[in-house]
């Protein structure tokens, strides 16, 4: 019996990506497209490692500046200055 890993880590090995103003605009219409037609992204950030987890976005705390991601077996904060990825899960 094989058994599913949900949480996904990658350690780093070479310098993180620069995200461009583009590409963080592009994030930023994905994270609030979430939120108003409740749908799942799939989100990676840098904590120690590079880190990968999917859910919907179910609330944005401008003051810290980060994320809520929601899924039935967990709930994440994510800092948005840390995003490095944001992709529609189809």
């Amino acid at each position: 019996m094989s058994v599913l890993y949900e949480h996904h880590f990658e350690p780093i090995l070479s310098p993180l990506p620069t995200v461009d103003s583009d590409t963080s605009a592009e994030m930023n219409v994905i994270i609030y497209d979430s939120v108003r037609k409740d749908y799942a992204i799939n989100v990676s950030w840098h904590e120690e490692c590079i880190r990968r987890e999917w859910g919907v976005v179910k609330d944005l705390d401008r003051i810290e500046n980060k994320i809520i991601i929601v899924r039935v077996d967990g709930v994440w904060w994510v800092p948005i200055e840390k995003m490095l990825q944001v992709e529609r899960v189809f």
